[in-house]
C-alpha cells in the first residue's frame, strides 16, 4: 500500500513541528519590500502544448528579473528513449506506480541534445530548445512582467524580430509564462545582495525516497546561494484523494498518454494545504510540508555549498537540531540537494 492515501506508516515520521518563511499562494504573491533581497518565485504551467507541463522559476529584486529559467516535462515512450534519462525514481515507486506502460517522464532541460535530435527528425526544427530558451531567457534579465506581457501583446511572433536567436514557435508563451511566475508564482525569500549578478541554476533529484522526484533551484551569487526552492512531484490515487490539483495537461494529451488509471501528478508545494492535511490526518503532523521546506531555505540563504554541506553531514539527535523550524526526516538530504544545484553547471 504505497499510495498517500494508504500509506501512514511511511509518512509517519516526516513532518513534525517547526516554524519557517511564509510561502505565498500562487495569485497572492508579492513583491519583496527591500530591493536588495532575492526571491525566487515559481510557477507550473503550460507555455507550449498539451503534451507536457513546464516549470518556470524566476530569481527577483523589487519588480525586476534578475534570472528566468524554464523547464517542462513531457512522457516519450521507452521504446523511442534511447539516449534520453528519465527523472529520478522512474524505475522505482513513483514510476511504477504513476506512469502508464511503455511510459517515461523526462525533463526537456536534462535530455536537451536527444530531444531537440528528436525535434529535428520530426518537426524539422533546425535549432535545438536550450539554445532558443537561452535566447529568451536572456531577453527577459532586467525587465519586469509589465513589460514582457506587453511586449508578447505587441508582437504576436517574438522568435521573429524581438528575441534574436529564439526560433520556438512558443516564443510568446514561454515569455508570458515567465511573466505569469514574477506576478503568480509561489514565494521564496532569500537573502539580501548588492548588484544583480544573479544565476540560476536547477536539478532533478531524490531527497525524500522513491515515490517522488524533486526540483531544486537555487539562486547564486558568486559562490553563495541567494535564494533556494524545493518542490516535489508525486502520483495519488485520485478514488482515495479527492480534491488535489493535478499539474497542467493533466486532463489532455499529457496526462492521458503517460498516467495510469486513476493516478495523477500532483506539485506538492501547489498542493500544500491539502497534502498537509492529509499528513496530519495520517501521521499526526502539526505542521506543513513548506514551513519545513523553508525553514531550509532560510537557514541556507546567504552561505557556500561547502558551508550547507557541512551542515548536512552532521550528526543530530533530532532533525529540529539540524536547521531550527524544519523537522523533517530528510532535512538533511534537502540540504544536500542545494548544495548540489549550486555546485552544478545545470
Amino acid at each position: 500500500m504505497n499510495k498517500l492515501g494508504m500509506k501512514a506508516a511511511t509518512v509517519a515520521a516526516a513532518l513534525t513541528m517547526g516554524s519557517s518563511l511564509v510561502v505565498l499562494p500562487s495569485g497572492t504573491a508579492k513583491a519583496s519590500s527591500n530591493n536588495n533581497q532575492v526571491v525566487i518565485k515559481q510557477l507550473d504551467g503550460s507555455p507550449h502544448n498539451n503534451e507536457s507541463f513546464g516549470v518556470t522559476t524566476v530569481a527577483m529584486k523589487g519588480k525586476k528579473i534578475l534570472a528566468a529559467k524554464v523547464d517542462e516535462f513531457q512522457f516519450i515512450k521507452t521504446s523511442q528513449s534511447k539516449g534520453f534519462t528519465s527523472v529520478p525514481n522512474s524505475d522505482k515507486k513513483f514510476g511504477q506506480e504513476g506512469y502508464k506502460k511503455g511510459e517515461t517522464l523526462i525533463s526537456k532541460a536534462n535530455n536537451d541534445k536527444a530531444y531537440s535530435a528528436l525535434m529535428k527528425n520530426i518537426a524539422h526544427s533546425t535549432k535545438g530548445r536550450e539554445e532558443s530558451l537561452n535566447a529568451i531567457e536572456n531577453y527577459v534579465k532586467g525587465k519586469t512582467a509589465s513589460q514582457l506581457y506587453a511586449a508578447a501583446k505587441k508582437n504576436k511572433a517574438m522568435q521573429k524580430k524581438v528575441i534574436s536567436g529564439a526560433t520556438l514557435t512558443s516564443t510568446n508563451g514561454y515569455v508570458k509564462a515567465i511573466a505569469d511566475a514574477a506576478t503568480k508564482g509561489y514565494t521564496t525569500k532569500g537573502a539580501k545582495v548588492s548588484g544583480d549578478n544573479v544565476v540560476l541554476k536547477q536539478t532533478n533529484g531524490a531527497p525524500h525516497g522513491n515515490e517522488s522526484f524533486a526540483v531544486t533551484t537555487v539562486a547564486m551569487n558568486g559562490d553563495k546561494v541567494a535564494a533556494s526552492s524545493i518542490d516535489e512531484f508525486q502520483f495519488i490515487n485520485t478514488k482515495q484523494n479527492k480534491g488535489y490539483k493535478g499539474v497542467p495537461n493533466s486532463y489532455a494529451k499529457f496526462g492521458k498518454e503517460g498516467y495510469k488509471s486513476n493516478e495523477i501528478l500532483i506539485s506538492k508545494q501547489a498542493n500544500d494545504k491539502k497534502y498537509s492535511a492529509l499528513m496530519k490526518k495520517l501521521a499526526k503532523s502539526k505542521q506543513g510540508r513548506m514551513k519545513s521546506i523553508n525553514a531550509i531555505n532560510k537557514w541556507a540563504a546567504g552561505k557556500t555549498a561547502a558551508q550547507i554541506t557541512t551542515q548536512a553531514n552532521k550528526t543530530v539527535s533530532k532533525k529540529s537540531n539540524l536547521v531550527s523550524g524544519a523537522t523533517l526526516v530528510d532535512s538533511n538530504n534537502y540540504l544536500k540537494s542545494i548544495a548540489a544545484t549550486a555546485t552544478s553547471n545545470q
